[in-house]
């Protein structure tokens, strides 16, 4: 039985760092797609001509508001992987302790897994940070 919950509990590590995975690589990429775009947009707001229409402030704080809500379902999904993580690394040394091969564990496993955790949320957030702020300062100051 404890074979079984060895394997459950490494199959939801897995799962877990493929969802990681999924999450990071899907918010970086929507808030660069975001920053170039309201990038472009910003030009005509500040343009010498004014040309832009009602349709591209739409546009414009429409790719703000998805950033805002892609980011934070990004970081939401993250800092609950990173949970889940904890919880499964302590029933792994749980398992280890009472079957006697903790000793073959790394130390301080759980710790890096939340390093490399805390550095996923920050590049996601700086991510969606800058797909803003980098377009809202282009336009309040240009």
């Amino acid at each position: 039985m404890k074979e079984a919950i060895h394997k459950h509990l490494l199959s939801e590590l897995d799962r877990t760092g493929r969802t990681d995975t999924v999450f990071v690589l899907a918010g970086v990429a929507f808030n660069l797609a975001v920053l170039l775009i309201n990038w472009a947009l910003s030009n005509n707001f500040t343009s010498e001509h004014r040309d832009a229409g009602t349709d591209t402030y739409v546009i414009f704080y429409m790719f703000m508001l998805g950033a805002v809500i892609i980011t934070t379902a990004c970081i939401l999904t993250l800092n609950n992987s990173r949970l889940i993580c904890t919880k499964i690394h302590a029933s792994l040394e749980q398992l280890y302790k009472d079957t006697d091969v903790q000793k073959y564990m790394p130390e301080n496993i759980s710790a890096l897994g939340n390093k490399r955790a805390t550095l996923s949320l920050v590049v996601v957030a700086g991510m969606g940070l800058l797909a803003v702020l980098i377009p809202l300062t282009a336009v309040y100051l240009g």
